[in-house]
């Protein structure tokens, strides 16, 4: 094992606690519990409260403290492993990551991420293929590297998320109550008011039937709005935004997780369902269908067709002894996404073979 080198990791880091920052922080976690030099520099970078409430000048001012934070952290480093998505987020945070790592001739990963990158590749094609050519590009799954190949013809290398299978206890549910969870926020691609709707069928069927919704977001009033005229008030229970950490408990409150993405790539919320040992309904978007398998893990539906997600809840409840095997053959596929199972793919992507 290379122990020399210096590895620099690029991108959001917590608070908030989003899929990206998370990902970022365990990846420096574990790294230097394998003896690993690892340093950061945050995307989102902490700036005076003044800025804040400033949304043109906030974005500017973070700007600038993060290009003083690389040119501090990048000279002494030997890799930087830049996580990457799509949007403004490509222009400020990846382009002068990558370009500054070229500078200083240090070898740099691209880690693409993110749900709906065909739009984004289309309209900035010949930068964007540009820019990721001075890159090794991995991307956490076959979604994203089909994506890539399709639309820019590149290719890349799969670094599999890092799943929480070692605080995510599983849980076997030889029948279900009907309690339900979804933990994505409250944005637009989320479409959380899919999940709604589908509990409002599956209370009809179900008096006792509870919902459970974890997150924040743009769109928070909306849904509130939606439980109150669905007269779901007082079966809906808004946890708000939650360290990571009280999760594994919320989590295994409930029996059933519900996901209405209508763009998603690797949602990690449901590999933790599923080691959780919650049967997973979900709809297609993305790159789900690559990790969530129809009738198998779990069950899928088209985006935004929250009556067909109502109908699989409603016949796994009447069909518990199915629902069994396919909690536990879910519970097997999440830890291929352990620690264990991640660092090997990486360590060899990354700094080439391990040293026995």
């Amino acid at each position: 094992m290379k122990k020399r080198e210096k590895i620099c990791f690029i991108g959001p880091y917590p608070p908030p606690y989003g899929g990206m920052a998370l990902q970022l922080k365990e990846m420096v976690r574990m790294l230097k519990k394998e003896g690993i030099e690892v340093s950061f520099v945050r995307t989102n970078q902490e700036i005076f409260k003044f800025f804040k409430s400033l949304k043109g000048i906030r974005t500017f001012v973070n700007f600038l403290f993060f290009l003083k934070a690389l040119f501090k952290e990048v000279p002494s480093s030997t890799v930087l492993y830049v996580l990457g998505a799509s949007n403004l987020y490509f222009f400020l945070c990846v382009t002068p990551s990558v370009f500054l790592g070229k500078l200083f001739k240090k070898r740099v990963y691209l880690n693409y991420r993110g749900g709906g990158p065909q739009s984004f590749f289309k309209r900035y094609k010949p930068f964007v293929s540009f820019v990721m050519k001075q890159t090794q590009i991995t991307v956490p799954s076959e979604y994203l590297k089909n994506t890539i190949a399709s639309f820019l013809g590149l290719e890349s290398q799969i670094i599999p998320n890092i799943s929480y299978v070692d605080i995510f206890p599983f849980r076997q549910r030889n029948f279900l109550t009907h309690r339900i969870l979804c933990s994505r926020n409250f944005e637009k691609i989320y479409n959380v008011e899919c999940v709604v709707r589908a509990f409002r069928i599956i209370k009809d069927k179900y008096n006792d039937a509870i919902l459970g919704l974890v997150g924040e977001g743009s769109e928070i009033k909306k849904i509130k709005k939606l439980v109150k005229e669905l007269n779901l008030e007082d079966s809906t229970k808004f946890y708000g935004r939650l360290p990571h950490k009280k999760l594994p408990e919320i989590y295994d409150k409930y029996d059933v997780f519900l996901n209405g993405s209508d763009v998603d790539n690797f949602p990690a919320s449901i590999i933790e369902a599923m080691a959780s040992g919650l049967l997973v309904v979900s709809t297609d978007a993305g790159g789900i269908p690559y990790i969530l398998e129809d009738k198998k893990t779990g069950f899928l539906v088209k985006r935004k067709d929250y009556k067909s997600m109502a109908e699989k809840v409603i016949s796994a409840f009447e069909n518990p002894q199915n629902t069994i095997e396919i909690t536990k053959r879910a519970r097997k596929y999440s830890e291929r996404f352990s620690w264990e199972n991640v660092k090997k793919t990486f360590f060899e992507v990354v700094f080439g073979e391990l040293d026995e």
